[in-house]
């Protein structure tokens, strides 16, 4: 992200910028689940993996958190998954968009 970020300068604020989320895990054990996940995915930490674009992981308000976070964090403005995950999002969404 801070390659784009420095090649766009000034631009920045009007990129349109998004993350595939690749793992999406309801839990009320988030740095069990990361760990878990961690056995495959062995080039990040426990903490990368929790804090990482590509994952969800925690209960529907922590994922919403998340989601504001790395909005914030890296100026995402939108994420995009695969369609196996969007019952298990739709809870999110729907807290997301004040429903």
């Amino acid at each position: 992200m801070r390659i784009v970020r420095d090649a766009a300068g000034e631009r920045f604020d009007r990129l349109v910028l998004s993350a595939q989320v690749q793992r999406v895990i309801v839990t009320d054990r988030r740095r069990e689940a990361a760990a878990e996940l961690q056995q495959s995915w062995k080039q990040l930490s426990v903490d990368e993996i929790l804090e990482a674009p590509y994952a969800l992981i925690g209960s529907v308000d922590e994922m919403v958190e998340s989601l504001h976070a790395r909005r914030e964090r890296w100026g995402l403005s939108y994420f995009v998954t695969f369609e196996q995950f969007l019952e298990t999002l739709a809870p999110v969404v729907a807290k997301l968009s004040g429903k």
